[in-house]
């Protein structure tokens, strides 16, 4: 009966070791995925915003050129009227 009680107690503590462990390394894989899909998304934000910049130069380059020739339209009808 000892080495039946001795043999369940064993069991019991290395069952427990082995969930304790088993969790903490859970844990730490979760931890590591989580941290690597974390990079990944920075990444991908980073280029979506250097494209979203880029449009926006574009934009705001496209902005000006049709401000001058408006400007440049405008002078010509003034200067037509006088």
């Amino acid at each position: 009966m000892e080495l039946g009680k001795a043999v369940a107690k064993r069991i019991a503590v290395w069952s427990v070791l082995g969930l304790v462990g088993g969790g903490v390394a859970a844990d730490m894989f979760w931890r590591q995925k989580s941290g690597q899909e974390q990079a990944a998304l920075r990444a991908q934000q980073t280029q979506e915003l250097e494209r979203l910049a880029g449009q926006i130069k574009t934009l705001n380059d496209e902005l000006a050129a049709e401000r001058l020739r408006r400007e440049a339209l405008e002078r010509s009808l003034s200067e037509g009227r006088k």
